[in-house]
């Protein structure tokens, strides 16, 4: 009785995911047209873009990010700590072996982090230049003159 109530309780909460599901959208012509009167606009060279917002937000997304890192691998070295202490020889063994993707995984996450930040630096000394760079469409225009 209790795993035939189960199975029953575990139908009726699959076909209510199924049903609840939305595949409908309704935006898609919006975004394209927006992204096609961008397009334009850049290549027009009207395009006004605040870098000030941008750097701001992207500045704003990496504390949040590296903070969450941060906690995250705490909290992970934290119980692996309190699990080496607890445990007998076998269960220290075991932690060791999971040091290694806890510690390969930090050098990713940090190191994916400092790319990040060596890519925001290097942005800021290359801003000058991008507004001398000519569009694609200017290129092809300056070229077909010649």
């Amino acid at each position: 009785m209790k795993n035939t109530c189960k199975k029953i309780s575990l139908i009726v909460f699959i076909l209510i995911l199924l049903f609840s599901i939305n595949t409908k959208v309704f935006a898609i012509g919006e975004i394209i047209d927006d992204g096609q009167s961008f397009l334009h606009a850049a290549d027009d060279g009207t395009v006004n873009m605040d870098i000030g917002d941008i750097e701001a937000a992207s500045g704003y997304l990496y504390n949040i990010l590296l903070s969450a890192g941060i906690v995250i691998a705490v909290i992970i070295a934290t119980v692996l700590g309190v699990q080496f202490m607890l445990s007998e020889a076998e269960g220290q063994a075991k932690v060791k072996e999971m040091l290694i993707p806890f510690v390969i995984g930090c050098i990713i996450v940090f190191g994916g982090f400092g790319i990040w930040k060596i890519a925001l630096e290097l942005g800021k000394n290359v801003e000058g230049t991008i507004s001398s760079v000519p569009s694609q469409s200017q290129y092809i225009i300056a070229m077909l003159n010649k």
